[in-house]
This record gives C-alpha cells, structure tokens and sequence, in this order.
C-alpha cells in the first residue's frame, strides 16, 4: 500500500501542467462552434480553449463572415432579382485569432454563470471577388454588363492579406461538465493591407479598415 502511494504521489507530482489546470478550471477547456452577429450580416466560426491557470484559458477562435459597406442597400424587383447601386465586389473575411479568455468574479458568481473577458488576434484572410462582369475594364457597372451572385462569382476572385483582433465580454452558462453554451458582446476589428474595392472607385477609394460591434452565440463541448 506504501509503494502504491508513493506511486499515485510521483504520477500526479509528474503530471503536466495542463492537467493540473484543467483539474483547476473544469470549464476552462473545450471547443465548438460560433453563430456571429455584425454590421455585415451573419457569420459561423469555430473556437477551441484549453485551461492555463484557475481563471484563464488560452483562445483559438476562426470566422467567416461578409465585409461590407454601411452605404450598401440591397433592391429587389418584381421579380425578386437583387441589385446594389455602386458596388463593385464582394469581400469574404477568416480572421484566425488566438488570445486568452480570463473567468470574472469567479469567487462570488456560481458556476452555472461564468462570466469573462476575451482579448484576441492574429491575420486575417479575405477573397474579393467582383459583383459584376466589368467587360470593358473601366471599374463601372455598365447597363448591359451582367451581376453575379455571392455564390458564382467565387472562383473569380483575389487573395487579400491583413490583420485584426476583437475584444469581448461574455458568459457562458450551466453546470454541465460536458456541454457548454453562452453569449458574448464584442468589437471586431481587421485592417486589410492592400485594401478592398466594396464600391465602385467613383464613390469610394479602397477600403482598409473593418470594424464592427458583434454579438455571438457559443454552442460547445468540454473535455
């Protein structure tokens, strides 16, 4: 019995410093999936946390999600064919951010309510691809050049290359040891180098910068 003490004492004196935080901070490990909210419309995500002391977990979180401008207006005819004056292309943004998550007044709040604070970053990948068959190269929409859908258009587009982050304050909710779910409220933010043609050059130069209040909604597993 001796010898198998001292046995159990060396395996947990041995144990890595990432178990001994996960045995501290249950909830502070898992991964799943985001439903974003922002200016733009909506978006889905995907985050993995791992448990680094009692109250902090490092962040890996990616997202996709459109990048417009706020001038943008959508019409529909009679027969519901879309239209956009002005715009030029359409932008698809993956930001692919780490950070940490830090657990709030974990001493006095029950822990089927853990709020936190999150600060993140790291670059952010996006395709621009064009809104319409510019056929005589002049960067204007003709009446007899044809729209293409967020969808056609795809495989005409052109890598862009920048970086951001995003500072939130969230919670997550119930005593699950297994699943988790919750809602956080933040600002994103990206700055793209080389810059992004949303309008038509007419009405505005290439835009570098996309912020945007978010709201999102976590969808979990813990382990």
């Amino acid at each position: 019995m001796l010898a198998g003490g001292l046995l159990a004492a060396s395996v947990r004196a041995q144990a890595p410093d990432g178990e001994r935080a996960a045995r501290l901070n249950p909830y502070g490990s898992g991964m799943g999936f985001t439903v974003l909210l922002t200016n733009s419309g909506f978006g889905l995500g995907g985050y993995y946390h791992r448990a680094l002391s009692r109250v902090t977990s490092f962040s890996l979180e990616l997202s996709l999600a459109a990048g417009k401008d706020e001038r943008e207006v959508v019409f529909f005819d009679f027969f519901g064919r879309r239209s956009i004056p002005r715009k030029a292309n359409f932008f698809l943004m993956m930001p692919i951010q780490i950070g940490l998550q830090r657990r709030l007044f974990q001493e006095s709040i029950q822990d089927n309510f853990r709020p936190y604070l999150q600060i993140i970053t790291g670059p952010t990948l996006g395709w621009e691809y064009p809104y319409f068959d510019d056929a005589n190269g002049n960067g204007l929409r003709d009446a007899e050049e044809r729209t293409y859908d967020s969808i056609g258009a795809l495989p005409r587009g052109t890598f862009r290359l920048g970086y951001g982050g995003m500072i939130a304050l969230g919670a997550h909710f119930g005593l699950s040891r297994r699943m988790t779910q919750g809602i956080r409220l933040g600002y994103a933010f990206s700055y793209v180098f080389d810059g992004v043609q949303l309008l038509e050059p007419a009405v505005q130069p290439r835009q570098h910068g996309f912020g945007t209040p978010t709201i999102s909604l976590t969808f979990g597993r813990l382990f």
